[in-house]
């Protein structure tokens, strides 16, 4: 039950959307929805094969109520996923719980222990989900809970005479045969995921690259409850005379300058915003939060950054802008953002140098 209230509870936290969320990383907002739509028709065919077997002889007594009772469940864990944006990474863990503890119990509960062996073939529908969505440490977790309840039944089946020895035997192997067959997928998969996370970081800062940046934010609205409004802000934000610095001290010494900044953001930023460098010295930090917040939260990071002395001496200049935002927002709206944010702080770059309050000059 605490799994399944886990799936349904969502927060918007950019880092939390971010982090430990893989099937999302790459896929627009349409291909996510049919994922989505598959797993609720996988989750809501699991609860049928339930109800239609509790009432054999598969099952007695008090195991007909708990199968029929916990094939309930899937239903509205199925609605979740038809009408529900992505899960976060914590909800999509409860998911593999509620999954794992809901079949394996159905399969515990059977009579017929040698069709119980046959029935652990739904943990690997889990799996699948599992290899994709979870991190590695769950998966192996879900596969040893796989491992343990394929054990259970069979010794029951061997120790009850449900078929020979041999017949037992076979079952079981072939069961852990299938169990076994997604490693491959693990391993292709851990290989996607690390070229994909690669691409999304820049190297020498460890921040998000533009196309993290925004793979970040479009993350943001997936798991986004559709009904709740909310607010995107963009500040932008480029180092006074980086190029003089690079020019006169060379440019180990620009990038020690750029690292010096990324540290400095990561710290005033907190898990609020995502944070990327767009390329060169111009930086970004992109939010979304409830209407009535974000001017606040604005203003706070505009006035940490525009007091900011980094080890060279050097500031910075800084643009922000805000807008709407809605669950599917497209790429081309936070591009908009960050133009509009972007133009803001050549503005202000322009006023502080003819206000005489610009340090473009490399330090001495």
């Amino acid at each position: 039950m605490f799994a399944v209230c886990a799936l349904f509870a969502e927060s918007v936290h950019p880092s939390e959307s971010r982090r430990d969320n893989p099937v999302v990383l790459d896929l627009d907002s349409g291909r996510v929805k049919i994922t989505q739509f598959f797993i609720g028709m996988a989750t809501v065919t699991i609860g049928l094969i339930g109800l239609l077997s509790a009432p054999t002889e598969e099952y007695d007594g008090i195991g007909v109520i708990v199968v029929v009772l916990v094939s309930l469940t899937t239903f509205p864990v199925s609605l979740r996923w038809f009408f529900g944006g992505w899960p976060t990474p914590k909800a999509l863990v409860a998911y593999v719980v509620y999954a794992d503890v809901s079949i394996g119990t159905c399969l515990l509960l059977k009579q017929e222990l040698l069709t119980a062996i046959g029935g652990t073939v739904l943990f690997a529908v889990v799996t699948m989900f599992a290899v994709i969505a979870v991190r590695p440490s769950v998966y192996w977790v879900h596969m040893a809970t796989n491992v343990v309840v394929l054990a259970i039944v069979s010794v029951r089946a061997a120790l009850n005479d449900a078929a020979s020895p041999g017949v037992v035997a076979a079952h079981t192997l072939t069961m852990l045969l299938m169990f076994a067959a997604p490693m491959i997928l693990v391993i292709y998969v851990s290989e996607l995921r690390s070229r994909a996370q690669e691409s999304l970081v820049d190297p020498l800062t460890g921040l998000c690259n533009r196309r993290g940046l925004v793979a970040a934010v479009e993350t943001v609205f997936l798991t986004s409850q559709k009904d709740r409004s909310a607010e995107m802000s963009a500040v932008v934000l480029d180092v006074d005379g980086l190029k003089r610095v690079n020019d006169t001290l060379g440019h180990h010494t620009g990038d020690a300058v750029l690292v010096d900044l990324a540290q400095h953001l990561r710290a005033v930023t907190s898990n609020k915003w995502v944070v990327a460098r767009l390329g060169g010295d111009e930086f970004a930090c992109v939010s979304v939060a409830e209407p009535g917040t974000t001017e606040p939260r604005i203003e706070a990071l505009v006035a940490a950054l525009s007091d900011t002395r980094m080890i060279s001496g050097l500031s910075v200049s800084v643009g922000s802008a805000t807008t709407e935002a809605h669950v599917g927002g497209s790429k081309q709206a936070i591009q908009l953002l960050l133009r509009t944010a972007d133009a803001e702080m050549y503005r202000a770059k322009s006023t502080r140098r003819q206000s005489g309050d610009y340090s473009g000059s490399a330090p001495g």
